[in-house]
């Protein structure tokens, strides 16, 4: 009877073990955002980024808000199509992939900033995770013009701001998946490039024939999710793909030509791909991404800079 009654104890150890340490986290997160909320009061900071997802109870953040806007990172695919249900709640697409959460809230408000919801010389504080965690664990505080160099000049071409659109955002979650998983085992170092076809035609000529031609565009389309195998198995070749404003791929294995004049700002050490890359958004109002098959990074251009520098092997 004793070692029954052992055994008994023993077991329901475990359930109680694991109920403290959801108790715990919960009031962890709860703490954090009490403390984000207090914080963005002391401070005079009226904007607040919260990882969605992470967050299990929203409610947390209703009971300590007072007048902030709430702008809610939510993997693309899980986007409300209705609008906030809160006038001081925006939503604001990141990728659904594998970016860090320092990344992650690099895309967020670079978004933010470029759709015009957030001015890029206020402050905000970031409310983030661990991926997969269920909970929030790591608060910062980013201000785009101080912390962004990009953004310290205030342009906001049409180029830019495709970095935000649906397509953008798309591009950058295939980017990191594949700069992620790579091919066959091995990285994967690729170029695409994001706008109108008619005006960057100039600045790139074919390596081979294109083996997207005479296929729909629905099957060519970014949004489709079928089509990924088919981009990593492209990515093998050498050359760009060509991507127009709606997400459907008009051309894989191209060469990009366009002079390296003056505005063309590479960092030091990348190779002829980046700049390549960074020159064609120079001349024209297209934005690249870029796979770095040597560090796994991916790179936006615009305008012939860099806007955003992204870890996909985080």
């Amino acid at each position: 009877m004793k070692k029954q009654q052992q055994k008994s104890s023993s077991d329901s150890g475990a359930p109680r073990s694991r109920d403290r340490r959801r108790g715990s986290e919960a009031s962890e997160t709860r703490l954090l955002i009490e403390y984000a909320f207090d914080m963005a009061a002391r401070l005079s900071i009226g904007n607040i980024f919260v990882r969605a997802d992470q967050l299990v109870d929203r409610r947390l953040v209703g009971r300590f808000r007072t007048n902030q806007t709430v702008y809610w990172l939510v993997p693309s695919k899980d986007l409300p199509k209705e609008s906030a249900a809160s006038p001081l709640d925006e939503f604001i697409a990141i990728p659904g992939s594998t970016v860090g959460g320092i990344s992650e809230l690099t895309v967020g408000l670079a978004s933010a900033v470029l759709q015009h919801k957030l001015p890029v010389n206020e402050s905000a504080i970031c409310l983030t995770g661990v991926a997969g965690s269920r909970r929030l664990d790591n608060l910062v505080v980013i201000n785009p013009e101080r912390d962004m160099p990009w953004f310290r000049d205030h342009r906001m071409s049409s180029a830019s701001r495709r970095i935000a659109s649906d397509e953008g955002i798309r591009l950058l979650e295939i980017a990191l998946r594949l700069a992620a998983e790579g091919r066959e085992g091995k990285p994967i170092g690729t170029v695409f490039l994001l706008g109108n076809p008619r005006r960057m035609q100039k600045f790139f000529r074919p390596l081979i024939l294109n083996p997207l031609s005479g296929h729909p565009a629905a099957a060519r389309s970014l949004h489709n999710p079928d089509f990924f195998e088919t981009l990593r198995e492209l990515s093998a070749m050498d050359g760009a793909f060509v991507v127009n404003t709606l997400g459907v791929v008009q051309r894989a294995g191209v060469y990009l030509d366009a002079p390296a004049g003056k505005g063309i700002s590479v960092k030091e050490g990348l190779g002829s791909r980046h700049l390549a890359a960074a020159a064609v958004t120079a001349g024209t109002n297209g934005v690249t991404f870029v796979i770095s098959e040597s560090s796994g990074t991916v790179t936006v251009y615009a305008d012939g800079e860099s806007i955003l520098e992204l870890d996909g092997r985080a």
